[in-house]
């Protein structure tokens, strides 16, 4: 049992699955819910019950019984869920307000698939792939092995100067996130964000080559040594800095700061890009005008089923363009497929579980597929090159920005 010592400390929900089956592939047209697993539905793996939540929880029970050693096995089949969280949303086991039984307040899927991939990580099992990215993530304080000097390359392209968070006081560190500073398909994340708070006058400032990735990728694919020295790390930075107040672009630094981190933070406010622009318009009466486009909004599952977070992009999108809902949103929404390392270590996975998506969009008739997490951009936005589609892929900051009137 010391082997998977992590997996003990959640055993009561482990355990609580009752294998009804529920989460193989539910209908329920009058609430939304249209399938759960994004995994399950591609033609990737096969249809067998280890790929979806029943099968997993099967495999866990017979883990913690000593029925089943630690393996490759299993780690190929744990480190194929996105951790979107879909099956959790459906559980008559879990914290669910749409089934409302009295004995609904065990199951936490994510929670429990986490604590597995942690000791899979420390048994030996970790993917040759997470290995890599996380000892990136260790040395050179980014998963994806870049000079931390790269950080601050899209501030270049800005007819403005941005206060540096470490030299200077600010009242809201702007938490770039590794994805929008170093990918040049979501740079634009960054600098559209940063251009909004400028002309908003907003006081802000960036942490540049002194900014800690958030350990959000380490966390989700099972890595706690990682995790947890990127917390420290940030934490002591958060201290030293006096910061007070945290705005990101990035849904997954949104989790890992909300949920992660916890009371570690110890009384820092963290708000997600479109909810504080959502706020700071209606307290200062901005206006903002009608842009000519259909757009259908698509949920990160970070924001949306991870922290509840919903409203308020939606909230902005109804203000400044023509809004068509997918038929699957909010909490029955379908992942990007990136999630849970699943891009790094299965491309052609996430790749097929994008393209599921993007019909999702196709089928509303909109102009324009807008998110609000870089990384469900980026992922996107590889499906649609894939596809053909002619949607467009925009992140919310980038339609704000040409909202803003003078």
């Amino acid at each position: 049992m010391e082997k998977v010592k992590n997996l003990k400390e959640v055993e009561s929900a482990a355990l609580s699955c009752v294998a009804c089956g529920q989460c193989r592939n539910p209908m329920w047209a009058s609430k939304g819910r249209f399938g759960v697993c994004p995994v399950y539905s591609t033609d990737i793996t096969p249809k067998f019950e280890a790929f979806f939540a029943r099968g997993k929880n099967m495999i866990i029970k017979s883990i913690l019984w000593d029925d089943l050693p630690l393996s490759s096995e299993i780690a190929n089949i744990f480190y194929q869920c996105t951790t979107c969280g879909s099956c959790e949303e459906f559980c008559h086991n879990s914290m669910n307000s749409e089934i409302n039984f009295a004995n609904h307040k065990w199951m936490k899927h994510v929670e429990v698939y986490e604590a597995l991939r942690a000791d899979l990580v420390e048994a030996g099992f970790a993917p040759k792939e997470h290995q890599e990215m996380n000892k990136a993530l260790l040395e050179k304080d980014n998963p994806y092995g870049r000079d931390q000097v790269e950080k601050e390359d899209w501030t270049k392209d800005l007819n403005f100067t941005i206060k540096n968070a470490s030299k200077e006081s600010v009242e809201y560190l702007y938490f770039v996130g590794c994805t929008s500073a170093l990918s040049p398909s979501t740079r634009v994340v960054a600098q559209s964000t940063a251009k909004i708070l400028h002309k908003l006058d907003v006081d802000f400032g960036i942490l540049g080559k002194e900014e800690i990735c958030c350990g959000s990728v380490a966390k989700r694919t099972g890595n706690l040594k990682v995790f947890n020295s990127a917390l420290e790390k940030n934490i002591k930075i958060f201290k030293e800095k006096n910061i007070k107040k945290i705005i990101t672009s990035c849904a997954g630094c949104y989790r890992t700061f909300l949920k992660d981190y916890n009371k570690e933070l110890d009384g820092i406010e963290v708000v997600h890009t479109s909810e504080f622009i959502q706020k700071y318009l209606k307290e200062h009466e901005v206006e903002l005008k009608k842009l000519d486009i259909v757009t259908t909004y698509h949920d990160p599952c970070h924001l949306g089923r991870h922290c509840d977070f919903y409203d308020p992009p939606r909230e902005i999108l109804n203000q400044i363009s023509e809004l068509k809902e997918m038929q699957r949103i909010k909490g029955n929404a379908l992942c990007c497929g990136a999630g849970g390392g699943v891009k790094k270590t299965y491309p052609e996975l996430a790749m097929e579980i994008s393209k599921n998506r993007i019909q999702d969009a196709e089928d509303t008739e909109a102009t324009c597929l807008v998110s609000t997490c870089p990384f469900c951009h980026r992922n996107l936005m590889d499906g649609l090159e894939k596809t053909g589609s002619t949607l467009k892929m925009r992140d919310l900051t980038e339609l704000i920005i040409e909202s803003l009137k003078k």
